[in-house]
């Protein structure tokens, strides 16, 4: 007999703390029909209607879909999946709690913070719901939260506040600072702790390509504040900085099985090891960190916070332990970093000076039917110039920073080609440069949220 998994929906799950309606999608694994005696620890997710099925924008983290596939290869012990819903327009609203440090008022959007309020409803209206009419296994060892973007920094808050209720969290691409486009300014968006709470397993990443939404120094920044109050780094926090992911659920989704065994499973033996870092770094600019990736097998991978680097000249450059170069005087050398049995090499050219910041022009042309009034945007708006018929705008943009984005209208149509395929460009900060884009078609927007 094959069993399979089943997705249930619980329809209009009222809550009085947050009093509105949404629905809420439970998995349940292959064995849970017939192993009527087995109890299964529980992973709770936000922005729950497109982790299993394709939301608003026709994607979907496939959540189903990957837990099978660990559990049928034995990789995951079989679990229990709450997958609870935003609610639209508030999500920003329930994500956000008002602690110290979060600078709500100063964020892109109106914020009426209800994030306390939503972990209450989490906690004690969905959870003892899901407690009650489920074969669950209780307590914080058996039980974790997982979200992205807004969802990454509600997971953080509040997991934090309550490792009585959570003991494993999944941090992804987190919202941790609302960084303006134009004048790179950056807003707080998340509460430092200041004891080490009891939780067994942290997993925090995002991808290299998140551009100014989630920069790599400042979710780097809250796991070092993390790792500094104890939490041990590379077993129990684990950090990914995924090389070229963009700000996506197919990307979350490509990435999950990580967590899922790390939290549920056994990673294993290492089976290898890469070294992805700037080819060039200066002596005055801005601090580079090396991105040692650790491989096991095809489903793990994670980031080395700590890691043991040579430099084969040292007069040129040294390299602390959590990845960070320190620039010395001009010249080429090679990093090594080791893991075990496993090794990788870099290259590095170090020069005299580096800038903070990159100047990028870019100027878009657009079919001609294009409604004149139309505001348009990159991840920044695009200015009209009616004398030409094109979109423009001048961006000073953080070194190194990728972006991958699409030319997008106020009225959420997107670029598309002669076939009439969504167009997304990728942008690298490397240089001062100029950006010129030809939109040939318009389609409608798959878009994408925080």
């Amino acid at each position: 007999m094959t069993c399979k998994s089943s997705i249930l929906r619980i329809e209009s799950f009222y809550s009085t703390y947050l009093d509105n309606k949404r629905d809420i999608y439970v998995y349940l694994p292959p064995g849970y029909s017939y192993e009527k005696s087995k109890r299964y620890p529980v992973l709770y997710m936000h922005d729950g209607q497109n982790i299993f099925h394709p939301a608003f924008n026709g994607y979907s983290w496939h959540v189903d879909q990957t837990v099978d596939r660990l559990i049928h290869e034995h990789k995951i012990e079989e679990i229990i999946v709450v997958g609870i819903p935003n609610m639209g327009m508030e999500r920003s609203n329930e994500y956000t709690h008002d602690l110290e440090g979060v600078l709500y008022p100063l964020d892109k959007v109106t914020i009426q913070p209800k994030g306390q309020l939503y972990e209450k409803f989490i906690i004690e209206e969905v959870m003892i719901y899901v407690d009650s009419v489920f074969r669950t296994k209780t307590g914080p060892e058996h039980t974790a939260l997982l979200g992205s973007s807004r969802g990454g920094q509600v997971t953080y808050h509040i997991g934090l506040r309550r490792p009585d209720i959570f003991g494993m969290l999944a941090i992804v691409s987190p919202y941790f600072y609302c960084v303006d486009p134009m004048s790179s300014e950056e807003i707080r968006l998340y509460h430092s702790f200041t004891t080490k709470q009891p939780l067994s397993r942290i997993w925090i990443d995002l991808g290299s390509a998140e551009g100014t939404l989630v920069l790599e120094k400042h979710t780097r920044a809250v796991t070092e504040e993390l790792v500094a109050l104890g939490y041990e780094a590379d077993t129990q926090l684990i950090y990914f900085n995924d090389p070229g992911a963009a700000h996506a659920e197919k990307d979350w989704a490509a990435r999950l099985s990580s967590p899922l065994i790390y939290f549920f499973g056994s990673k294993g033996e290492a089976s290898s090891i890469s070294l992805i870092g700037c080819e060039e770094v200066g002596i005055m600019g801005p601090t580079s960190r090396l991105n040692p990736i650790l491989e096991f097998g095809d489903d793990f991978k994670m980031t080395l916070l700590r890691a043991a680097y040579h430099v084969e000249d040292q007069e040129i450059m040294d390299v602390l332990e959590n990845g960070t170069l320190v620039p010395k005087k001009e010249g080429v050398t090679s990093v090594t970093v080791k893991y075990e049995d496993l090794e990788a090499m870099i290259e590095i050219r170090v020069i005299s000076q580096q800038k903070e910041y990159v100047t990028l022009d870019m100027v878009v042309h657009v079919p001609p039917d294009s409604p004149a009034d139309m505001k348009l945007y990159a991840w920044f708006p695009l200015l009209h110039d009616s004398s030409s018929g094109t979109y423009y705008n001048r961006l000073q943009v953080p070194l190194h920073a990728e972006f991958i984005y699409q030319i997008s209208r106020q009225d959420g149509i997107v670029e598309a080609d002669s076939a009439g395929e969504s167009v997304q460009h990728k942008y690298v900060a490397l240089e001062d440069a100029t950006v010129e884009i030809y939109v040939e078609h318009w389609m409608r927007n798959e878009a994408s949220k925080n």
